[in-house]
């Protein structure tokens, strides 16, 4: 049963990351615009091909020994890049006037190249102790719960000033963009528990998941998907729920 809600999971989650990445960045092509851009590069990046090759690399084990820990730092890099333009997408969006979110942007993207490093440290070295171990071991998954806290954050503290006004009789805007905040939240905080719980398995000492998570993680990984596809091109029978009559 696990097996079987780990293939859902999973397999919607990198399937619809690919899909949603590709028409983002096709969309981006056209209008020109740097949020289509930046959440396009980081489905398809972190989404599609860094999740992909940790999986077939750690978990499904589907590179020779000599080729997995390449895989891994791959997976580790593009991840992490992908982590950077969901940053980038959260401080243009929501923050575009505030230094402080510049500022934290600048760090985080600066922690995310001491993971890509520690990374290769870890996987390509081989090496487990010292500075590099430590970053390959930690950085990563703190600077993606950083990236997709923040990602998860913006989206329903705005969602939640949008219900403020229309609680005091101020037009709140359209409903559906109101929903679309809290699904963008749901996806990208579904995301920062995954990051978190791998964090809490390695503070117990397991590098790779126990089996009790494995299907707490397949479900958010399909709450991530499905978040991820109505949040960017939901159904027409899905939008018209929201039209106002």
């Amino acid at each position: 049963m696990a097996d079987l809600l780990g293939l859902i999971g999973f397999g919607s989650f990198l399937a619809v990351s690919l899909a949603v990445g590709i028409r983002l960045l096709l969309l981006a092509r056209r209008t020109r615009m740097l949020p289509e851009l930046a959440i396009g590069l980081e489905l398809l990046l972190a989404g599609a091909i860094g999740y992909g090759l940790l999986l077939a690399a750690e978990s499904l084990q589907l590179f020779a020994e000599s080729h997995a820990g390449w895989a891994s730092f791959a997976g580790v890099s593009a991840i992490s890049v992908g982590s950077g333009f969901l940053a980038l997408f959260s401080c243009r969006v929501f923050r575009p006037d505030s230094a402080a979110a510049r500022a934290a942007l600048m760090l985080l993207v600066i922690w995310l190249g001491f993971g890509v490093y520690g990374s290769w440290v870890l996987h390509v070295s081989r090496i487990s102790y010292g500075i590099g171990g430590w970053l390959g071991s930690w950085a990563p998954n703190l600077g993606l719960l950083a990236a997709y806290g923040w990602a998860s954050c913006e989206p329903l503290h705005y969602r939640m000033q949008l219900r403020r006004r229309a609680r005091i009789g101020i037009d709140s805007g359209d409903p559906l963009v109101a929903n679309r905040m809290l699904l963008w939240g749901m996806g990208t905080g579904a995301i920062a528990s995954v990051t978190l719980l791998h964090l809490a398995a390695q503070l117990l000492g397991h590098y790779e998941l126990p089996p009790s998570l494995v299907g707490v993680v397949s479900l958010l990984a399909l709450v991530a998907a499905v978040s991820e596809w109505l949040a960017f091109f939901p159904p027409r029978a899905y939008r018209q729920r929201f039209v106002r009559i």
